[in-house]
């Protein structure tokens, strides 16, 4: 017997989850925003095989301005990252094709990985077969109907991709965003005391941001989004992320804006878009 989690929660992940509970222990991550390191090693905890199926669906959130690839690779890299840290030995996952972008970040994980590509019919026996330390089945195409769409997990999800300047890393790159923003984005300036950046906009105290030590290193600048004019205080964060591949994603996931969303929509959003957009181009020239 093994001490299985699934990263999951979908039709696909509970059928395992039944097909497997009279040989293993298995635990799904239910309710555990997986693109978080630290909620993936708190639930990843105690596993001794990890099995990946979580996958970003639209709708993912209210207001959604990120690659469903993008958000996919932060979860892959978070799981990969959390499954090394907690000692398992095993990890499987049930890729999307032939060109998943998750099974290189995975790979890097330094465990031994499993990836089942197709899985015909019945991809949870297949599943089961790489569990129990069967040899990988030959692709095939799965023929099983398309699981059920999740519910929108935050208000809003935006992230962008970066090509990040050699020798940086996400420390770097998240004090390099702070010193640029206050000459490239209109009637902004930045102040800072410690690990606490607060954003002015036209004199107003729009945002304070405080970093988090805990939840950040050189690969991951966290940022909680702690108070302002701008936020619901306490909800969300802004995250510089370098993933195992050496690609760089920085995102505000779960920021919940103190406007109205239709008028947030349509003006703060779209601004802070430009402003991410204008930042991208400028670090491709450092």
């Amino acid at each position: 017997m093994s001490r299985v989690v699934i990263a999951g929660a979908g039709s696909l992940a509970q059928k395992l989850q039944t097909h497997l509970g009279s040989r293993h222990e298995v635990r799904l991550t239910t309710g555990v925003d997986l693109t978080a390191r630290h909620e993936a090693e708190v639930a990843l905890a105690g596993a001794e095989v990890v099995v990946m199926l979580a996958q970003a669906r639209a709708p993912l959130a209210a207001l959604k301005t990120a690659a469903l690839n993008d958000v996919d690779q932060l979860m892959a890299d978070s799981v990969a990252r959390a499954a090394k840290l907690v000692g398992a030995r095993h990890l499987v996952h049930f890729a999307c094709g032939d060109d998943d972008r998750r099974v290189p970040l995975l790979e890097k994980s330094g465990l031994v990985v499993s990836t089942l590509r197709g899985g015909g019919p019945d991809p949870v026996t297949a599943l089961a077969q790489l569990i129990d330390g069967g040899a990988v089945p030959a692709p095939a195409p799965w023929s099983s109907s398309t699981p059920t769409r999740d519910e929108p997990r935050w208000r809003t999800c935006s992230v962008q991709r970066y090509v990040m300047p050699k020798g940086w890393n996400a420390t770097r790159l998240a004090e390099a965003y702070f010193a640029w923003l206050p000459g490239n984005a209109p009637f902004t300036k930045v102040s800072r005391v410690n690990g606490v950046f607060t954003l002015h906009l036209a004199g107003i105290r729009a945002l304070v941001l405080r970093r988090e030590p805990g939840r950040s290193d050189d690969d991951t600048a966290w940022f909680e989004i702690a108070d302002g004019a701008f936020a619901e205080r306490g909800k969300g964060r802004l995250e510089f992320r370098v993933l195992l591949d050496g690609s760089v994603l920085a995102g505000i996931i779960g920021y919940e804006p103190s406007l109205p969303f239709f008028l947030y929509r349509f003006t703060q959003s779209l601004i802070h878009e430009r402003v991410m957009k204008r930042f991208g181009t400028w670090l491709e020239t450092q």
